[in-house]
């Protein structure tokens, strides 16, 4: 549709050499209809530069985030867990961007502190994850399988939290949110090799 209101508008004499497809990509694998559905503008002949905003697609991933335990207490018989984290910080997708952990199964083992490497998950247990900021609305989740033998001053490592995460979290109530640790797989340093000039035509 786009496309077509760019045709016509050049017949009316409009410039328009720009077409902004915008965002909204998700943070998966992109689905074949909207694989094909930009296949359309490759080698165009109308002739046009394309414009995307796939921030989600490529950001969401990236980021992982930590939050340590703060309470634990039970509920009719239903284990909440207090977070250091909320919804007014780094799970705003959940009230922005309609995201949500209900149901899910996000952690798939864990790491045992006295011996630094990774164990057996064990059993698992239905529970519910709170925010910090003792608002009655900052609830995470209400449902989620978490290690049965979780405890306060345990660390949970989510993962998925690269996008909409960081930059839109407040101090709601006083609270400040995670700081940002920058991690690389591989050492960072500088290059032996020669920087490749530009060339000008």
């Amino acid at each position: 549709m786009a496309r077509n209101c760019m045709r016509i508008g050049r017949e009316y004499g409009h410039k328009m050499e720009t077409l902004d497809v915008g965002g909204g990509f998700p943070s998966g694998e992109l689905s074949q209809k909207t694989v094909e559905a930009l296949e359309i503008t490759k080698n165009d002949p109308l002739g046009y530069r394309m414009m995307a905003e796939p921030g989600r697609h490529f950001s969401a991933y990236s980021f992982y985030l930590l939050t340590r335990v703060l309470g634990k207490r039970q509920k009719a018989g239903k284990p909440c867990f207090h977070l250091n984290e909320s919804l007014y910080h780094s799970f705003n997708g959940n009230l922005m961007d309609g995201l949500t952990f209900e149901n899910s199964d996000q952690f798939y083992g864990k790491i045992d502190p006295t011996i630094m490497s990774s164990t057996e998950i064990g059993e698992m247990e239905n529970s519910s994850l709170f925010g910090m900021t003792c608002d009655g609305l900052d609830i995470i989740t209400k449902n989620i399988n978490v290690p049965k033998d979780l405890k306060v001053s345990d660390w949970m490592c989510f993962s998925g939290m690269g996008a909409y995460t960081y930059g839109p979290r407040s101090t709601f109530n006083g609270m400040n949110s995670t700081e940002t640790i920058q991690y690389w797989s591989s050492p960072v340093g500088v290059s032996e090799q020669p920087v490749p000039q530009p060339v000008r035509a």
